[in-house]
C-alpha cells in the first residue's frame, strides 16, 4: 500500500485564459506532464488555469528539483508542458505559466487566479496577439569577402605582408563586430515598429543556437494576428537588404507570449 506522501497530488498550472472561451475538450488528444493526470479547466469568475494533477513523489518541491538535472527527464516534461499550451493557443488568449508551476488543492488554484489582479489585464492585453521570434545569422566567412580587397602585393613570407595580413584580420574583426551590432539594432527596430511590444533576448553561442554562424539577434515580437503580413514583409525586405553581407533570418512560432507576461503567480 502506497504511503499517504507518496499518493499526495498536487495541481500543475500550464497558463491562464478567460474562462468563457475555452472548452475543455481542447486537450482531448494532448498529454499532460503526467501521463495519468487528465487536462481540466479550474475556474474562478473570468478566469480559468489549465491544469492537470501530478503525483508529489515526482512534482513535489523537492523531487522535481532533483529531477531537474535528469536531462531525459526534462526534456521529455517540457514537450508536454508546450504541447498542453499550443493546444491553448490561438484559441483563446493565453497568459502562459513557467514550467514547474505546482500549487496544493483546486481551491489553492482558486486563490492564487483571485489573488492575481494582473491576470486579467495581462490577458486583455494578449488578446488578437501571437508571438514571434526572430533570430539573425552573420556568416562571417561571406562578410569578409564581401570585405576584401585586392589583398597585398607583397610574398606571404615576408615579415612586412605578415604584419600586414594581421592588421588587415584584426581591421575585419573590428568591422564586423561594428556591422553586426548595427544590423541588430536596424533590424530590432524595423520590425518592432510592425509589432505591438518587442524583446531583445540574449544571443546564444553556435553549440547552444544549434546555427553556423554568428548569431547577432534573437528578439521576440508581439504581433496583432491581423498584423503578420505587415510583419513578414517586414522580415522579407531585411532577408533581402542582409543577404549579400551573410546575414540570414529564421522566424519561429507563433508562440505562447513568454516574453510579454512580467507575472509571476507564486505555488
Amino acid at each position: 500500500m502506497a504511503s499517504p506522501a507518496a499518493a499526495a497530488t498536487g495541481w500543475y498550472v500550464y497558463g491562464v485564459v478567460p474562462a468563457s472561451e475555452l472548452a475543455a475538450d481542447a486537450f482531448t488528444n494532448t498529454r499532460g506532464v503526467h501521463p495519468a493526470g487528465e487536462i481540466v479547466l479550474i475556474a474562478d469568475d473570468d478566469l480559468a488555469a489549465i491544469t492537470s494533477d501530478v503525483p508529489l513523489s515526482e512534482f513535489g518541491e523537492a523531487e522535481i528539483a532533483e529531477n531537474l538535472h535528469d536531462e531525459a527527464w526534462l526534456e521529455e516534461k517540457v514537450r508536454a508542458h508546450e504541447a498542453v499550451l499550443e493546444a491553448a493557443l490561438g484559441r483563446a488568449p493565453l497568459v502562459p505559466f513557467r514550467f514547474g508551476t505546482i500549487y496544493s488543492s483546486d481551491e489553492h488554484v482558486r486563490r492564487m487566479l483571485r489573488e492575481n489582479g494582473g491576470l486579467g489585464e495581462a490577458l486583455e492585453r494578449l488578446s488578437g496577439t501571437v508571438e514571434l521570434g526572430v533570430k539573425a545569422f552573420l556568416d562571417i566567412e561571406q562578410f569578409e569577402r564581401s570585405q576584401a580587397g585586392d589583398g597585398d602585393p607583397e610574398q606571404e613570407s615576408s615579415g612586412r605582408a605578415y604584419l600586414l595580413r594581421k592588421q588587415r584580420e584584426r581591421q575585419l574583426a573590428d568591422e564586423r563586430a561594428a556591422f553586426a551590432a548595427q544590423s541588430a539594432r536596424e533590424s530590432h527596430e524595423r520590425l518592432a515598429a510592425a509589432a505591438d511590444d518587442a524583446r531583445a533576448n540574449p544571443l546564444q553561442r553556435p553549440d547552444v543556437s544549434g546555427r553556423e554562424g554568428e548569431m547577432i539577434l534573437n528578439a521576440a515580437y508581439l504581433v496583432r494576428a491581423d498584423g503578420q503580413t505587415a510583419f513578414t514583409e517586414a522580415l522579407a525586405a531585411l532577408e533581402e537588404s542582409g543577404a549579400k553581407d551573410g546575414i540570414r533570418y529564421e522566424l519561429t512560432g507563433p508562440w505562447p507570449a513568454y516574453n510579454f507576461v512580467a507575472l509571476e503567480p507564486g505555488a
